[in-house]
């Protein structure tokens, strides 16, 4: 028995007319693997970007391990600082714990800092050590420029830290921290116009907390 026997083949007419849904098949694939990798990419630095401004924080609440400095001692942050003092240009906080001999109180302090891309860097003095160079707290990872603008940055440059709380000396008791971080996922567009480029090419999200300084008593006369 013949198996073949009725078996038809395509024609050369039939295999043209397909042609063009094949490719519309092929042509929509792309698009959605693109898609779906774009999605992928922009969510993944999305995640990152509060990854790093969630560390930060508590960087900022808890202090900065900085090996060979901070060894055998007391890391120095918001949570157990004794004074806390806001720059004049409002793009850096001073940390000061408390030292009992108060003659050495100026040898122990931690900056924050934001650097000119927006960045957040830790600069410290522990007694006789010092940070040999200031260290990069945000972002995570070495920083990357998509056009001219660093990849990961933080946009409220001039409202990070404030003094929410004061003692009757007008100490700070607690200091109110806002970050405002962003990422660029694409260079701005020759036809864009800023709030275009903004709300297509970017992503933001604000991280906020309050600490209080855990030894800012030792500010108060002492009684009797």
């Amino acid at each position: 028995m013949n198996l073949f026997k009725n078996n038809k083949g395509y024609s050369l007419l039939e295999i043209i007319a397909g042609l063009p849904l094949v490719t519309l098949v092929f042509v929509i694939f792309a698009i959605g693997i693109i898609q779906f990798t774009t999605t992928f990419y922009e969510v993944r630095l999305y995640n990152k970007l509060q990854q790093d401004l969630f560390e930060a924080l508590e960087v900022m609440r808890h202090g900065f391990m900085y090996e060979g400095v901070t060894d055998d001692e007391g890391l120095i942050g918001l949570a157990t600082a004794k004074k806390a003092k806001i720059s004049e240009s409002q793009n850096s906080i001073r940390i000061t714990p408390l030292v009992l001999n108060l003659d050495l109180e100026q040898d122990y302090w931690v900056d924050y800092i934001l650097n000119d891309n927006n960045q957040l860097e830790i600069n410290g003095n522990y007694g006789l050590k010092h940070f040999p160079e200031r260290k990069q707290i945000f972002p995570s990872t070495p920083t990357k420029y998509i056009g001219r603008e660093p990849q990961f940055q933080i946009v409220n440059q001039r409202q990070i830290w404030s003094v929410s709380r004061v003692d009757a000396n007008g100490n700070p008791l607690m200091v109110k921290i806002k970050l405002v971080g962003q990422v660029r996922f694409r260079e701005k567009e020759r036809n864009q116009n800023r709030e275009d480029d903004i709300r297509k090419n970017t992503r933001t999200i604000t991280f906020e907390t309050s600490v209080f300084l855990g030894n800012s008593h030792a500010n108060k006369p002492q009684e009797g």
